[in-house]
Protein backbone atom coordinates (compact mmCIF):
# COMPACT_ATOMS: atom_id res chain seq x y z
CA UNK A 1 0.00 0.00 0.00
CA UNK A 2 2.18 2.87 -1.30
CA UNK A 3 -0.04 5.78 -0.26
CA UNK A 4 -1.61 5.28 3.18
CA UNK A 5 -5.39 5.73 3.15
CA UNK A 6 -7.12 8.63 4.82
CA UNK A 7 -9.46 6.72 7.12
CA UNK A 8 -12.82 7.94 8.30
CA UNK A 9 -14.16 5.87 11.21
CA UNK A 10 -17.87 5.81 12.05
CA UNK A 11 -19.09 4.30 15.32
CA UNK A 12 -17.15 4.81 18.56
CA UNK A 13 -18.93 2.32 20.82
CA UNK A 14 -17.28 -0.43 22.86
CA UNK A 15 -15.61 -1.98 19.83
CA UNK A 16 -15.25 0.95 17.46
CA UNK A 17 -13.52 3.20 19.97
CA UNK A 18 -10.74 0.63 20.50
CA UNK A 19 -10.43 -0.14 16.79
CA UNK A 20 -10.13 3.53 15.82
CA UNK A 21 -7.60 4.09 18.61
CA UNK A 22 -5.46 1.22 17.30
CA UNK A 23 -5.51 2.67 13.78
CA UNK A 24 -4.30 5.95 15.24
CA UNK A 25 -1.55 4.16 17.20
CA UNK A 26 -0.43 2.48 13.97
CA UNK A 27 0.15 5.90 12.42
CA UNK A 28 -2.85 6.18 10.11
CA UNK A 29 -4.54 9.49 9.45
CA UNK A 30 -7.92 9.00 11.14
CA UNK A 31 -10.98 11.22 11.18
CA UNK A 32 -14.07 10.24 13.16
CA UNK A 33 -17.82 10.62 13.32
CA UNK A 34 -20.14 9.43 16.04
CA UNK A 35 -23.80 10.18 16.62
CA UNK A 36 -23.07 10.88 20.31
CA UNK A 37 -20.50 13.62 19.91
CA UNK A 38 -19.09 13.26 23.43
CA UNK A 39 -17.43 10.00 22.36
CA UNK A 40 -15.32 11.87 19.82
CA UNK A 41 -13.65 14.09 22.40
CA UNK A 42 -10.70 11.81 23.15
CA UNK A 43 -9.96 11.60 19.42
CA UNK A 44 -10.16 15.36 19.02
CA UNK A 45 -7.70 15.65 21.90
CA UNK A 46 -5.31 13.39 19.96
CA UNK A 47 -5.49 15.61 16.90
CA UNK A 48 -8.12 13.76 14.86
CA UNK A 49 -10.60 15.71 12.82
CA UNK A 50 -14.16 15.26 14.07
CA UNK A 51 -16.76 15.48 11.31
CA UNK A 52 -20.17 16.97 11.98
CA UNK A 53 -21.93 14.61 9.56
CA UNK A 54 -21.13 11.32 7.80
CA UNK A 55 -21.00 13.23 4.50
CA UNK A 56 -18.41 15.62 5.92
CA UNK A 57 -16.37 12.64 7.10
CA UNK A 58 -16.50 11.06 3.64
CA UNK A 59 -15.14 14.28 2.13
CA UNK A 60 -12.14 14.04 4.48
CA UNK A 61 -11.46 10.38 3.71
CA UNK A 62 -10.88 7.94 0.89
CA UNK A 63 -11.62 4.90 3.08
CA UNK A 64 -14.60 4.76 5.42
CA UNK A 65 -14.94 2.12 8.14
CA UNK A 66 -18.35 1.59 9.72
CA UNK A 67 -18.76 -0.10 13.11
CA UNK A 68 -22.35 0.53 14.14
CA UNK A 69 -25.12 -1.40 15.85
CA UNK A 70 -27.54 -2.58 13.18
CA UNK A 71 -29.03 -1.94 9.71
CA UNK A 72 -30.99 1.08 10.92
CA UNK A 73 -27.78 2.66 12.19
CA UNK A 74 -26.09 1.83 8.88
CA UNK A 75 -28.89 3.54 6.98
CA UNK A 76 -28.57 6.63 9.16
CA UNK A 77 -24.89 7.10 8.32
CA UNK A 78 -24.92 5.96 4.69
CA UNK A 79 -28.15 7.28 3.20
CA UNK A 80 -29.71 10.69 2.61
CA UNK A 81 -28.21 14.09 1.78
CA UNK A 82 -25.82 13.95 4.76
CA UNK A 83 -24.89 10.29 4.35
CA UNK A 84 -21.53 8.86 3.34
CA UNK A 85 -22.77 7.64 -0.03
CA UNK A 86 -23.80 11.16 -1.07
CA UNK A 87 -20.15 12.27 -0.95
CA UNK A 88 -18.42 9.15 -2.23
CA UNK A 89 -17.03 9.07 -5.75
CA UNK A 90 -15.58 6.24 -7.81
CA UNK A 91 -12.44 4.77 -6.28
CA UNK A 92 -13.38 5.27 -2.64
CA UNK A 93 -13.56 2.28 -0.30
CA UNK A 94 -16.26 1.39 2.21
CA UNK A 95 -15.37 -1.25 4.80
CA UNK A 96 -18.28 -2.41 6.90
CA UNK A 97 -17.13 -4.09 10.13
CA UNK A 98 -20.56 -4.06 11.78
CA UNK A 99 -22.63 -7.24 11.99
CA UNK A 100 -25.68 -6.77 9.81
CA UNK A 101 -27.75 -9.20 7.75
CA UNK A 102 -26.45 -10.99 4.64
CA UNK A 103 -29.31 -9.50 2.61
CA UNK A 104 -28.43 -5.95 3.68
CA UNK A 105 -24.76 -6.62 2.98
CA UNK A 106 -25.46 -7.99 -0.49
CA UNK A 107 -27.62 -4.97 -1.34
CA UNK A 108 -24.93 -2.60 -0.07
CA UNK A 109 -22.26 -4.38 -2.10
CA UNK A 110 -24.40 -3.97 -5.23
CA UNK A 111 -25.02 -0.29 -4.49
CA UNK A 112 -21.30 0.32 -4.07
CA UNK A 113 -20.48 -1.58 -7.27
CA UNK A 114 -22.89 0.58 -9.28
CA UNK A 115 -21.32 3.71 -7.78
CA UNK A 116 -17.77 2.53 -8.52
CA UNK A 117 -16.98 2.27 -4.80
CA UNK A 118 -14.87 -0.61 -3.47
CA UNK A 119 -16.79 -2.51 -0.79
CA UNK A 120 -15.38 -4.89 1.80
CA UNK A 121 -17.61 -6.96 4.08
CA UNK A 122 -15.46 -7.38 7.19
CA UNK A 123 -17.25 -8.07 10.50
CA UNK A 124 -15.04 -9.13 13.40
CA UNK A 125 -14.84 -11.99 15.87
CA UNK A 126 -13.83 -10.93 19.36
CA UNK A 127 -15.19 -8.61 22.01
CA UNK A 128 -13.93 -5.64 24.01
CA UNK A 129 -10.61 -7.09 25.22
CA UNK A 130 -9.61 -8.35 21.78
CA UNK A 131 -10.52 -5.01 20.23
CA UNK A 132 -8.40 -3.11 22.76
CA UNK A 133 -5.42 -5.41 22.21
CA UNK A 134 -5.74 -5.39 18.38
CA UNK A 135 -6.40 -9.13 18.51
CA UNK A 136 -9.65 -9.28 16.58
CA UNK A 137 -10.19 -11.93 13.92
CA UNK A 138 -11.50 -10.22 10.79
CA UNK A 139 -13.98 -12.23 8.74
CA UNK A 140 -13.64 -10.85 5.26
CA UNK A 141 -15.79 -10.84 2.15
CA UNK A 142 -15.29 -8.93 -1.06
CA UNK A 143 -12.60 -8.48 -3.69
CA UNK A 144 -9.49 -10.29 -2.50
CA UNK A 145 -7.08 -7.87 -4.20
CA UNK A 146 -8.76 -4.88 -2.51
CA UNK A 147 -8.57 -6.72 0.80
CA UNK A 148 -4.87 -7.43 0.41
CA UNK A 149 -4.16 -3.83 -0.57
CA UNK A 150 -5.60 -2.70 2.74
CA UNK A 151 -3.94 -5.42 4.82
CA UNK A 152 -1.95 -2.90 6.94
CA UNK A 153 -5.26 -1.36 8.03
CA UNK A 154 -6.62 -4.72 9.13
CA UNK A 155 -3.32 -5.66 10.77
CA UNK A 156 -3.59 -2.55 12.95
CA UNK A 157 -6.90 -3.81 14.37
CA UNK A 158 -6.64 -7.59 14.36
CA UNK A 159 -4.47 -10.65 14.64
CA UNK A 160 -5.66 -12.34 11.45
CA UNK A 161 -7.97 -12.13 8.45
CA UNK A 162 -10.12 -15.07 7.37
CA UNK A 163 -11.15 -14.66 3.74
CA UNK A 164 -14.59 -16.16 3.15
CA UNK A 165 -15.31 -15.18 -0.46
CA UNK A 166 -17.31 -12.47 -2.24
CA UNK A 167 -19.64 -10.31 -0.13
CA UNK A 168 -21.75 -11.17 1.84
CA UNK A 169 -19.56 -14.17 2.74
CA UNK A 170 -17.87 -12.29 5.62
CA UNK A 171 -21.25 -11.58 7.20
CA UNK A 172 -22.44 -15.14 6.59
CA UNK A 173 -19.36 -16.49 8.37
CA UNK A 174 -19.84 -14.04 11.25
CA UNK A 175 -23.36 -15.36 11.88
CA UNK A 176 -22.02 -18.92 12.01
CA UNK A 177 -19.31 -17.93 14.49
CA UNK A 178 -21.71 -15.96 16.66
CA UNK A 179 -24.06 -18.94 16.74
CA UNK A 180 -21.27 -20.80 18.55
CA UNK A 181 -20.68 -17.85 20.91
CA UNK A 182 -24.37 -17.61 21.77
CA UNK A 183 -24.60 -21.30 22.58
CA UNK A 184 -21.38 -21.33 24.60
CA UNK A 185 -22.85 -18.51 26.68
CA UNK A 186 -26.17 -20.22 27.25
CA UNK A 187 -24.28 -23.42 28.10
CA UNK A 188 -22.18 -21.86 30.84
CA UNK A 189 -25.03 -19.79 32.29
CA UNK A 190 -27.40 -22.78 32.36
CA UNK A 191 -24.67 -24.95 33.93
CA UNK A 192 -24.14 -22.32 36.65
CA UNK A 193 -27.89 -22.13 37.29
CA UNK A 194 -28.10 -25.92 37.54
CA UNK A 195 -25.15 -25.99 39.96
CA UNK A 196 -26.85 -23.46 42.24
CA UNK A 197 -30.10 -25.40 42.08
CA UNK A 198 -28.27 -28.53 43.23
CA UNK A 199 -26.45 -26.75 46.05
CA UNK A 200 -22.93 -26.82 44.62
CA UNK A 201 -20.64 -23.90 43.81
CA UNK A 202 -20.65 -22.79 40.15
CA UNK A 203 -16.91 -22.19 40.52
CA UNK A 204 -16.46 -25.96 40.48
CA UNK A 205 -17.66 -25.98 36.86
CA UNK A 206 -14.86 -23.63 35.82
CA UNK A 207 -12.32 -25.61 37.89
CA UNK A 208 -13.35 -28.78 36.08
CA UNK A 209 -13.31 -27.21 32.63
CA UNK A 210 -9.84 -25.76 33.26
CA UNK A 211 -8.48 -29.24 34.09
CA UNK A 212 -10.00 -30.91 31.04
CA UNK A 213 -7.92 -30.25 27.90
CA UNK A 214 -10.89 -30.96 25.65
CA UNK A 215 -13.10 -28.41 27.44
CA UNK A 216 -10.60 -25.77 28.55
CA UNK A 217 -12.06 -23.01 26.39
CA UNK A 218 -10.73 -19.46 26.47
CA UNK A 219 -14.24 -18.09 26.09
CA UNK A 220 -15.35 -19.75 29.34
CA UNK A 221 -12.39 -18.12 31.09
CA UNK A 222 -13.49 -14.73 29.73
CA UNK A 223 -16.97 -15.19 31.18
CA UNK A 224 -15.89 -16.71 34.50
CA UNK A 225 -16.01 -13.50 36.54
CA UNK A 226 -19.33 -12.45 34.98
CA UNK A 227 -20.91 -15.73 36.02
CA UNK A 228 -19.32 -16.15 39.46
CA UNK A 229 -19.57 -12.52 40.58
CA UNK A 230 -22.88 -11.95 38.78
CA UNK A 231 -21.50 -8.73 37.36
CA UNK A 232 -22.26 -7.95 33.75
CA UNK A 233 -20.16 -5.05 32.47
CA UNK A 234 -20.63 -5.29 28.70
CA UNK A 235 -17.90 -6.91 26.64
CA UNK A 236 -20.59 -8.00 24.15
CA UNK A 237 -23.98 -6.41 24.90
CA UNK A 238 -26.87 -8.84 24.92
CA UNK A 239 -28.99 -6.80 22.52
CA UNK A 240 -26.36 -7.17 19.80
CA UNK A 241 -26.30 -10.96 20.08
CA UNK A 242 -30.11 -11.03 20.11
CA UNK A 243 -30.04 -9.11 16.81
CA UNK A 244 -27.51 -11.59 15.41
CA UNK A 245 -29.53 -14.61 16.55
CA UNK A 246 -32.54 -13.26 14.71
CA UNK A 247 -30.42 -12.86 11.57
CA UNK A 248 -29.27 -16.48 11.98
CA UNK A 249 -32.82 -17.76 12.28
CA UNK A 250 -33.98 -15.68 9.31
CA UNK A 251 -31.18 -17.05 7.13
CA UNK A 252 -31.92 -20.60 8.22
CA UNK A 253 -35.63 -20.17 7.50
CA UNK A 254 -34.86 -19.04 3.95
CA UNK A 255 -33.03 -22.34 3.41
CA UNK A 256 -35.68 -24.46 5.17
CA UNK A 257 -33.09 -25.23 7.85
CA UNK A 258 -34.09 -25.73 11.48
CA UNK A 259 -31.85 -24.34 14.25
CA UNK A 260 -33.72 -25.49 17.37
CA UNK A 261 -31.01 -24.71 19.94
CA UNK A 262 -30.43 -21.24 18.47
CA UNK A 263 -34.19 -20.67 18.55
CA UNK A 264 -34.23 -21.54 22.26
CA UNK A 265 -31.25 -19.24 22.90
CA UNK A 266 -33.03 -16.42 21.07
CA UNK A 267 -36.04 -16.81 23.40
CA UNK A 268 -33.83 -16.61 26.49
CA UNK A 269 -32.01 -13.56 25.13
CA UNK A 270 -35.31 -11.91 24.24
CA UNK A 271 -36.55 -12.50 27.77
CA UNK A 272 -33.42 -10.87 29.20
CA UNK A 273 -33.71 -7.98 26.78
CA UNK A 274 -37.36 -7.47 27.77
CA UNK A 275 -36.21 -7.24 31.38
CA UNK A 276 -34.11 -4.23 30.46
CA UNK A 277 -30.74 -6.00 30.27
CA UNK A 278 -29.97 -5.38 26.61
CA UNK A 279 -26.98 -3.10 27.25
CA UNK A 280 -25.38 -5.53 29.73
CA UNK A 281 -23.05 -8.39 28.83
CA UNK A 282 -24.56 -11.40 27.11
CA UNK A 283 -23.88 -13.49 30.21
CA UNK A 284 -26.63 -11.53 32.01
CA UNK A 285 -28.92 -14.34 30.84
CA UNK A 286 -27.93 -16.00 34.11
CA UNK A 287 -30.20 -13.55 35.95
CA UNK A 288 -33.22 -14.82 34.08
CA UNK A 289 -32.33 -18.39 34.91
CA UNK A 290 -31.78 -17.88 38.64
CA UNK A 291 -34.02 -14.96 39.59
CA UNK A 292 -37.78 -14.76 38.97
CA UNK A 293 -38.06 -11.41 37.24
CA UNK A 294 -40.90 -9.59 35.54
CA UNK A 295 -40.29 -8.11 32.13
CA UNK A 296 -39.90 -4.33 32.31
Amino acid sequence: MSIPPRIGFIGLGIMGRAMAANLLKAGFQVSVYNRTRERTMEFADKGCQVASTPRALAKLSDTIITMVADPAAMDSVLEGPEGVLSAFMGGNTLINMSTISPDYTAALAKKCFIAGVNFLDCPVSGSKGAAEQAQLVILAGGDKAALEKLSPVFKAMGRSVIYAGPAPAGTALKLCVNLVVAQLTTAITEAAALAEAQGIAPSLIFDTLAENPALNCGYFALKKNNVLKKEYAPAFPLRHMLKDARFMLAEAAKKNLELPVTAAAEKLMARSNDCGYGELDLSVMLRNLTEPLEAK
